[in-house]
């Protein structure tokens, strides 16, 4: 099975869910779950403080993205050690996580064909199978991709069903950030 360094939370479950923690070698700074994970080196870390208060980290974000300073510093000294066959990240948000470009930047051409780059960016339900498939194949477990998929298929038409009979459907608000709220 190819070596994984999961640059993404959400990557990080997935390899994991496929059965393939065993093939994790690296991790984001925010990779946390399962649990087991935090045994693994940490390829990543941020330039803005998490532990500040929202306003304070919004204004930190916009100060590093208006003078073209990254957000995430990716440790290339880290991941030329571990020499993963596959680096898992995302493009959905340069803000959010460590996205390709980090990646790129952290290791230069020279280092980039030494890795397949697998990159996520769901933004539906039907993106983030895809995402899952995308693992699986990088994995080389198309077929356990799949299996995966269907799982978690069954598991939202169990509740749709539950929830199906409810005489009040509830509102849900999601807030993603309190200062500025968004």
């Amino acid at each position: 099975m190819p070596k994984v360094v999961s640059l993404l939370a959400s990557a990080t479950e997935i390899v994991c869910s496929l059965g393939c923690e065993p093939d994790l070698v690296g991790r984001s700074h925010e990779c946390d779950y399962p649990p087991s994970v935090h045994r693994l080196p940490v390829c990543t870390s941020a330039y803005v403080d998490a532990s500040r208060s929202s306003l304070e980290i919004d204004q930190s974000v916009k100060e590093h993205l208006s003078s073209g300073l990254p957000i995430y510093h990716v440790d290339r000294e880290q991941l030329e050690a571990l020499h993963p066959d596959v680096i898992v990240t995302q493009a959905h948000c340069e803000v959010c996580a460590v996205s390709r470009k980090d990646v790129e930047a952290a290791l230069g051409a020279e280092l980039l064909s030494l890795a397949e780059i697998v990159t996520l960016m769901p933004n539906r339900l039907e993106d983030i199978w895809e995402d899952i498939a995308r693992v699986a194949r990088a994995m080389k477990i198309p077929d356990g991709g799949r299996g995966l998929i269907e799982q978690c298929k069954k598991r939202i038409a169990a509740v749709s069903q539950k929830t199906s009979t409810l005489a009040t459907r509830l509102r849900v608000a999601c807030i993603e950030w309190i200062d500025p709220l968004m």
